[in-house]
């Protein structure tokens, strides 16, 4: 159901000469983890918040263990929030810890239902969208995307939180589908197609697929859920 839009965006790009191409800001690195270098541990060995002592880095300082790692594991599209935030330098900088209650204000995560049932839904676009508004942003949704739509964007000026699966940040084989937020800024374009995304992942598991990774344009494309949300400045 993307290949419409792949085509348009293809007629879009059929001019972009070779090279590296970026978002037109410098786009710091948020991971969504108090501590980046124990996001594996987080990931794999269960690592308890409570043994991170870089809580207040999160502005988590003062908040239960529990209660920081519960959000931390969900707080994927609230840090690609934070670094377009960041980049565009359209708001005072914000801590994780302010930017995830203020999106919760804004009803962006389910985590009962009705009946009171644990459903851990979210979050959800427009609360996302206008927790990006108050804080200087301008946002665009897009479905049935294609990882040209990503580049078309980025060459007018986006930076793009695209949902991919979560394993994205391993090294391994990609057999999810969905589930996570990461922030692409950028494209290597060759011969009218791109040949890697440069990509921040807020839950990377490893240095290399954290801040600036660089991923192989085959493999982006198997892990995009070919939806995203554009943002930069109003």
């Amino acid at each position: 159901m993307s290949q419409p839009n792949r085509r348009r965006a293809a007629r879009r790009l059929r001019d972009l000469p070779d090279g590296e191409h970026r978002a037109p800001v410098e786009v710091p690195y948020t991971a969504q983890f108090a501590t980046p270098a124990l996001i594996r541990a987080y990931i794999h060995d269960g690592l308890d918040g409570a043994q991170d002592t870089n809580r207040a880095a999160f502005g988590a300082a003062q908040v239960d263990p529990a209660e920081y790692a519960f959000w931390a594991h969900r707080a994927c599209a609230i840090a690609c929030v934070k670094m377009a935030i960041d980049a565009f330098q359209s708001a005072p900088p914000a801590s994780m810890w302010q930017l995830i209650q203020d999106g919760l204000a804004l009803d962006g995560y389910r985590v009962h239902d009705e009946r009171g049932v644990f459903v851990d839904q979210g979050w959800f676009y427009p609360p996302l969208a206008e927790l990006a508004a108050r804080n200087g942003l301008e946002t665009r949704g897009m479905a049935y995307a294609s990882t040209l739509d990503v580049c078309a964007a980025i060459r007018d000026g986006w930076v793009i939180a695209a949902a991919v699966t979560p394993e994205l940040g391993e090294h391994g084989p990609l057999r999810r589908y969905d589930g996570h937020f990461v922030i692409v800024y950028g494209f290597v374009w060759r011969r009218r197609r791109p040949e890697r995304f440069l990509v921040h992942n807020p839950s990377g598991r490893y240095a290399d697929l954290q801040a600036g990774a660089r991923i192989p344009a085959g493999r982006f494309g198997r892990a995009f859920a070919h939806r995203f949300i554009a943002l930069r400045r109003k």
